[in-house]
């Protein structure tokens, strides 16, 4: 199966009334929800990290150029160690743990000058709403489910390619 990122582009409309509120409105690729045979056990893991597939790596740094990646796995002997590294001024790939501290890693991406993080497609959470949608550049839908590190079997889980840039953030 080839690898597929579709770009989904957010837009902000203006709604016409007195509230002067905005909507965001985000493209889906109607055929990406594809029916998938139903898995055991949905959205559990042994562990909250998932070694980011080689291409996936490979293609997104040959557009982005990485200086820093604060979460390589077996990097480090103390995992949050590298959460206190400062980002300032680089341009990070970020694929942090996706357990219940996901929001502190995102919450980092103000301070590079470009943050790029492959994340669960959650789109139902408050990081979600409260980080990603208001304050991304750009996401990324990936279709269909990745094959983290040697794993056989794909991700019980779909994922996304977040981009923050130093504008879209401040």
């Amino acid at each position: 199966m080839a690898l597929e990122l579709e770009a989904a582009r957010l837009r902000r409309l203006q709604r016409s009334g007195s509230s002067g509120s905005s909507e965001w409105y985000i493209a889906l690729d109607p055929d990406a929800h594809a029916a998938q045979p139903m898995k055991r056990v949905l959205f559990k893991s042994e562990s909250v990290e998932w070694p980011t597939p080689k291409a996936v790596y490979e293609r997104l740094d040959a557009e982005f150029r990485f200086d820093f990646d604060p979460c390589p796995i077996d990097g480090t002997s103390d995992g949050l160690a590298t959460l206190l590294t400062p980002w300032n001024g680089k341009r990070v790939f970020c694929n942090p743990p996706y357990g219940p501290g996901l929001r502190d890693w995102l919450e980092r991406a103000q301070e590079a000058e470009l943050a790029v993080y492959l994340i669960p497609a959650r789109t139902d959470t408050r990081w979600f709403h409260d980080i990603v949608l208001p304050k991304a550049a750009e996401i990324r839908f990936i279709k269909g489910r990745l094959k983290f590190g040697d794993a056989t079997n794909s991700a019980p889980f779909p994922s996304m390619i977040v981009v923050f840039t130093a504008e879209e953030t401040t």
